[in-house]
């Protein structure tokens, strides 16, 4: 079968597309039939050898996919052949087809086409669980909350589901059409990403007091500047670092202003602990799959790719400019 093939550490713009084995279905598998894969940030650090798992080569790349189900382990009882999956697995997701543990499968909603569905398990799950979980930032009604990098896929997810939390929402993007972009998303607000200005710009929109959360893809100064719109006890939780800057964090400001900095892995969930959390995430993915069918949240995909160009959605993904989901279709 066609798939991306990594042997050595490389740059996203030189892959290519080769041939390899379809991989075997273990009696708690599924084997898929892959119509949509994402791309990501993140994966375009794994495939350089700057991310924190370090696969052994040779490896496929790639951690979602949505497709039918094509075969079904024999030890498998949730799914049938046909059934349309969602699935998040640690590698092997850039292929025509995919093999994941059942325990990582979740079905797409009937409203949700293929490509839109693979939002679910690469921005949506993890900014679900950012806003909601007791132990991060659980944003609650009348509160306020800041989101950087408002018009990707991180932070559109955020803009719509921390609007259901009945937040007020300050989207911070670089341009005219991303800020446009979050508030057709849910933002109530929208400014500009200058650091020098933000400070007083959230200031201006909080009567002086402060945000409740961050949440930041983005990292960098930006990050640093958030600490100081918190109000005391405010919470931030870094969900990546698109600037390429991993901020150092002066423990003073936590310490005077009584401020929580949240961590999430969401691997660690889905993949280390996936026997430990199954019955959490697949809770998730029901409250995402029901918002979806009622229209409470809309997956965008901006940009498609087939295999043979995923080079090119990478470079879409790391462009600074771009808005929305990026994914790569089996189309030939």
């Amino acid at each position: 079968m066609r798939a991306i093939i990594i042997d050595r550490w490389t740059r996203p713009e030189e892959l290519r597309v080769g041939e390899v084995a379809r991989p075997a279905c273990g009696p708690h598998e599924l084997r898929i039939a892959v119509h949509a894969a994402a791309v990501s940030y993140a994966l375009s650090l794994l495939i350089q050898g700057r991310y924190q798992r370090k696969p052994a080569f040779p490896f496929v790349p790639g951690n979602t996919v949505a497709g039918e189900v094509v075969e079904v382990g024999s030890a498998a009882r949730r799914f049938r052949v046909g059934d349309r999956v969602l699935a998040s697995m640690e590698l092997g997701a850039l292929a025509e087809q995919a093999v994941t543990t059942e325990a990582n499968c979740y079905a797409i909603p009937p409203n949700l086409g293929f490509a839109e569905a693979t939002a679910l398990n690469t921005s949506y799950n993890s900014v679900y669980a950012a806003l909601v979980w007791p132990h991060l930032l659980a944003v609650q009604p009348g509160q306020s909350l800041l989101v950087h990098g408002a018009a990707g896929g991180v932070g559109t997810a955020a803009c719509e589901i921390g609007r259901l939390r009945g937040a007020t929402i300050i989207a911070c993007a670089s341009t005219e059409a991303k800020r446009a972009w979050a508030l057709k998303h849910g933002a109530h607000h929208a400014i500009g990403a200058d650091v020098a200005l933000l400070r007083d710009r959230v200031r201006a929109l909080t009567t002086g007091e402060g945000v409740d959360a961050v949440l930041d893809p983005v990292g960098g100064a930006l990050f640093s500047e958030s600490l100081r719109c918190l109000k005391p006890e405010g919470r931030i939780l870094p969900i990546g670092f698109a600037s390429g800057e991993i901020p150092q964090i002066p423990a003073n400001i936590l310490l005077v202003k009584n401020i929580t900095v949240c961590g999430l892995y969401m691997g660690y969930y889905k993949i280390d602990q996936r026997d430990r959390y199954e019955a959490q995430m697949r809770e998730l993915f029901g409250t995402l799959g029901r918002w979806c069918e009622e229209g409470l949240i809309r997956p965008a995909v901006t940009a498609r790719f087939p295999l043979e160009r995923t080079p090119e959605a990478f470079a879409a993904v790391l462009d600074r400019n771009h808005i929305g989901h990026v994914v790569v279709t089996m189309e030939r």
